[in-house]
């Protein structure tokens, strides 16, 4: 998550940190939006070890997609407290950024030139499941203790179910031993 395919790549995954994690962390305190960006770059970076393992993979797009998907659950959850145009305002953002990031992310796969290197996009797609997944228990619990509520253990649950067999698959299975 920390090494980045030139200005471009960094600056973009910057841009989208600050326009999504500022508001996330203004509301649900740093520890919360940490846990799911985590999550997401975790998640990505063992999917594509799984479905793209000899494509190269740098950045932190797991853990943007994660924000992504955790502030489109944010949304999503916390939808009746809004002024019902912002809030539609907010998903068709959300919405048009990640078609257009998705859509470059698999030109630059599919469709790279030949002096080009193709990039893997399993993390852009299991980054934004995971942030959407444990967004949606990070993100609702406003009154009361998180680890009290069992939406948050499902969650948990599943995610480390996810990561066991990533974790399995790639010392027992992968394609690129």
């Amino acid at each position: 998550m920390l090494v980045h395919a030139g200005v471009q790549h960094i600056m973009g995954n910057l841009l989208i940190q600050l326009v999504l994690g500022i508001p996330l962390e203004m509301v649900h305190k740093g520890l919360g939006v940490g846990l799911v960006y985590l999550a997401g770059v975790l998640a990505g970076s063992l999917a594509s070890s799984i479905f793209d393992p000899l494509k190269y993979l740098v950045g932190a797009s797991g853990g943007v997609y994660a924000l992504m998907g955790g502030y489109f659950m944010n949304v999503i959850l916390n939808f009746r407290e809004m002024i019902p145009a912002f809030g539609i305002f907010r998903l068709l953002i959300i919405i048009l950024i990640v078609a257009s990031d998705m859509g470059f992310a698999l030109y630059r796969r599919f469709f790279v030139p030949a002096n080009g290197s193709p990039v893997s996009f399993a993390a852009h797609i299991a980054g934004g499941f995971a942030g959407m997944s444990i967004g949606y228990t990070v993100f609702s619990c406003f009154d009361k203790t998180l680890l009290k509520d069992p939406r948050f253990w499902i969650a948990i649950a599943a995610y480390a179910a996810c990561l066991l067999f990533a974790v399995f698959f790639n010392i027992f299975l992968s394609p690129a031993n």
